[in-house]
């Protein structure tokens, strides 16, 4: 199943999560998730290195 089914399965029209979700949308929030998640592999990799 995809997130995004899951997601409109428990958000209701109108509801809180849907209020938290469009305030998400515009403020960018998944291109902030994508890019810790970025700096995270990065540092990962670099750490490999190390040890």
């Amino acid at each position: 199943i995809a997130l995004s089914t899951l997601r409109e399965n428990v958000t209701s029209k109108g509801g809180t999560t849907a209020a938290a979700l469009a305030v998400f949308d515009s403020q960018h929030f998944n291109q902030t998730i994508e890019q810790a998640m970025q700096a995270c592999l990065s540092r990962s990799q670099e750490m490999e290195t190390l040890f």
